[in-house]
């Protein structure tokens, strides 16, 4: 049985109630399915510039819907049991779930109908789930005695955050009718949504994927740690992203200066952590066949083609190029990422906060017993189908091929769905 102890780092006895992380969990599959269900109706037209209604709506459900999803639920676990540094108040973490939910559903609403009264309802909803889930959570990790650069790294990531929704809920406030909202000198449009796509993929969901691994490769595969210099230097990447591209766009510097901010950070987490991580992922201690592994592998394989695709996008400003990079940012190395964790995690967590105390009274399985390799294998495949098909229907433009993306997504959805509830609802058998 897998099953990280005290000893190993984590502060167990710290974990929210498995409702809390499980809620936002459970939100992955069905984003994922209403990103199968748009390309289903829309076809091409979803997967085309990446300012159209369509595109808009299915980049939120991957990068609100399951990469948000996914990583909200995460940080509420990791960061007290792996930072040590408990959540305040984490009941609340309910109402950010319906905030969330709701915001998000009302800014796919607003993208397809382009009705402004949703974005005002997403702006309050996406907007009072972020200040809900930002500001415990920030509170939390600035008052832990932890050191590290995971710790920090989760810190850098919360900012990120704060830097993004800033710029979203902007975003959203012009389309909702309120030009004075982003009446900032030298605002544009261009410019500030490369910063508000380039800090959401680079700091907040890059660093803290990178902040993550350093803990749990070692912890859950025993991979060799990687060197706290090397560390230093992601980290680094993307502090002075951010920090870099808030100056610029605050002195209205022009688009190109803004492209230029984000590179600390893109090379960081798409070149440095995939060749720090790759190498220690195939010399992990345990040999056995693991699937979640395989899904680690592919994220950290796909992060160069992002980067590529990100370059293409920059010097040769062909719109294809940039759909293509972020397709493969969301549903490639980032969401093979979390895929890869939700099927880790999820069945961990079911077997410390249910299973566990009945070891020794009942007949308990073993954590991988819980969600079966062949299972994660048939969700992995069909998910894999679905980013090559994506890529496919982007590049040629040829409809059919991004109605049957679609398809894939929402079997990929189904398959996930399916893994992650029969782990949750799993009960032992009574001895």
């Amino acid at each position: 049985m897998s099953f990280p102890s005290p000893r190993d780092g984590l502060a167990l006895d710290q974990a929210p109630p498995l409702i809390v992380p499980a809620s936002f969990f459970c939100l992955a599959p069905l984003a994922v399915g209403a990103a199968g269900l748009l390309l289903l109706v829309l076809g091409s037209a979803a997967l085309g510039s990446g300012g159209r209604p369509g595109s808009l709506a299915l980049a939120h459900l991957g990068t609100l819907g399951l990469l948000g999803s996914v990583m909200f639920g995460a940080m509420y676990q990791m960061a007290p049991v792996v930072a040590g540094a408990p959540v305040p108040g984490i009941r609340a973490a309910h109402a950010v779930h319906a905030a969330w939910v709701v915001g998000l559903s009302a800014l796919v609403a607003g993208f397809l109908t382009g009705g402004p009264r949703w974005f005002d309802v997403a702006s309050l909803g996406l907007g009072g789930a972020v200040l809900g889930f930002g500001v415990p959570v920030a509170v939390g990790l600035l008052r832990t005695g932890a050191r590290g650069w995971s710790v920090q790294g989760m810190r850098l990531a919360v900012a990120g955050l704060g830097a993004v929704a800033t710029l979203g809920i902007a975003f959203a406030s012009l389309r909702g009718g309120h030009p004075s909202v982003v009446s900032w000198p030298g605002f544009d449009v261009a410019t500030w949504r490369w910063g508000h796509l380039g800090l959401g993929l680079t700091v907040w969901v890059g660093g803290l994927l990178a902040a993550v691994s350093w803990q749990i490769l070692p912890m859950f595969y025993l991979a060799p740690a990687v060197p706290k210099r090397a560390q230093a230097v992601v980290f680094g990447g993307g502090a002075i992203t951010l920090l870099a591209v808030g100056i610029a766009l605050v002195l209205g510097a022009p688009r190109v200066a803004v492209q230029a901010a984000l590179l600390p950070g893109a090379a960081a987490v798409w070149l440095v952590h995939p060749a720090l991580s790759l190498p220690r992922l195939r010399a992990r201690q345990r040999k056995r066949r693991d699937e979640t592994v395989t899904a680690w592998t592919a994220a950290m394989a796909c992060a160069p083609g992002v980067a590529l695709l990100a370059g293409a996008a920059w010097v040769g400003g062909e719109p294809r190029w940039g759909v293509a990079a972020v397709w493969l940012a969301v549903w490639g190395w980032a969401g093979f990422a979390l895929h890869g964790m939700l099927c880790r995690i999820v069945p961990f967590l079911v077997w410390f906060h249910r299973l566990s105390p009945l070891v020794g009274k009942v007949p308990v399985p073993a954590v991988r017993q819980l969600m079966p390799q062949d299972r994660i294998r048939r969700a992995l495949g069909a998910h894999a189908a679905s980013l090559a098909l994506g890529l496919l229907a982007i590049g040629t433009g040829w409809d059919p091929l991004a109605r049957a993306t679609g398809a894939a997504l929402l079997l990929t959805a189904v398959l996930l769905g399916r893994n992650l509830w029969q782990v949750l609802v799993f009960r032992p058998t009574p001895a």
